[in-house]
């Protein structure tokens, strides 16, 4: 197996120069992975590097190591499948409502996608008919799904649980400017959910933090705030952070709340961390791992996650119950936020 993962790296390198962020953003495996098997690929001297970009070591034949059937991701919605007809339009009033807003804050692991794929969100939902008429929570939004989804005039209600108390300011000054109507309450998730808000909602939407506590904690919050008769659930989840192990025990989350999975978009949202204007926090950390020469600013995006969508199927059972506080880990050995500079010195143990 690990061959054929070789493989597909050195027919990436095969075609043309490639930065390690354009081969990461072809990636569909966990970061440890990546790092482990590119370094392997130096050490072997079959690949070279000259400080930005990465070469085979020496010419190989195209027969060796690629297949003669190749595949291309749709040009228009980049694997997204719905898409709104006036998606241009509606990601330019987006973009105007949401300049100025905070900044991410690496303590919070936060990181915003794109504006066209926030409105390729809403879409979806809306295919779902999980957007009209609809109340809606959102635990965590630095994203500004919220507004999107504001933006659409169709939810009946949307509140926003967030530990950044900046959104909540941004949102408020939002909505007094332009008569946008979120809620916004000041929330962490290892805290016991306001009673006020459990069983009041018909869709919940979050992107976790990529550990397993952080998906059982912001999963199961989501899944307090559903009504008694059910409801659908979103989520974001990166391979890049998340190996299959990983993704099979949040899908033994899901099933012990009697959640099933109806969809899982690959490569939904895309997260321009070089536009952030906070520097490079995550790829400086990630760079410390390779065994060579690498430049910390992306020249592409590279971190992308899958869209999920989940509903009910019977009673609802949160793996942490609405009133219970819990414990959270921010960051494991397959993370961004502060695990991945501790991988090389994992395999240096193996």
């Amino acid at each position: 197996m690990n061959g054929l993962r070789r493989n597909l790296i050195l027919a990436e390198l095969n075609k043309r120069k490639c930065t390690i962020w354009e081969l990461l953003a072809r990636w569909h495996r966990s970061l440890p992975e990546f790092i482990k098997l590119v370094n392997e690929l130096f050490e072997k001297g079959l690949i070279t590097s000259d400080g930005k970009y990465l070469y085979p070591k020496h010419e190989i034949k195209r027969t060796s190591i690629e297949h003669p059937f190749e595949i291309e991701r749709c040009r228009r919605c980049e694997g997204k499948v719905v898409l709104p007809s006036r998606l241009k339009e509606f990601s330019k009033r987006f973009e105007n409502l949401v300049r100025g807003r905070p900044k991410p804050d690496t303590r919070f692991s936060q990181g915003y996608m794109r504006s066209a794929d926030v409105i390729a969100r809403v879409a979806f939902m809306c295919s779902y008919g999980d957007v009209e008429e609809k109340k809606i929570v959102l635990v965590g939004d630095d994203d500004l799904v919220s507004v999107a989804l504001i933006l659409t005039g169709l939810p009946k209600k949307v509140t926003v649980l967030d530990i950044d108390e900046r959104l909540g300011d941004f949102l408020d000054r939002l909505s007094r400017r332009k008569k946008l109507d979120v809620e916004f309450v000041h929330y962490d998730v290892v805290e016991p959910l306001p009673q006020r808000l459990v069983g009041k909602y018909d869709v919940f939407l979050t992107d976790p933090l990529d550990t397993l506590s952080g998906f059982r904690a912001f999963l199961s919050r989501g899944a307090s705030c559903l009504k008694l008769s059910g409801g659908s659930g979103y989520f974001g989840l990166s391979t890049l952070e998340a190996s299959f192990k990983k993704m099979y025990q949040v899908e033994r989350f899901l099933l012990d709340m009697n959640f099933t999975i109806t969809d899982i978009l690959g490569g939904h949202s895309w997260y321009p961390t070089k536009d952030y204007g906070i520097g490079y926090p995550y790829e400086e950390d990630l760079c410390k791992n390779f065994r060579f020469e690498v430049d910390p600013r992306p020249n592409v995006v590279w971190y992308k996650s899958s869209f999920i969508r989940i509903e009910s199927v019977g009673k609802i059972r949160p793996i942490i119950r609405w009133n219970e506080k819990t414990q959270m880990e921010i960051s494991d050995p397959e993370t961004l936020a502060g695990g991945t500079k501790d991988i090389a010195a994992m395999f240096d143990r193996t």
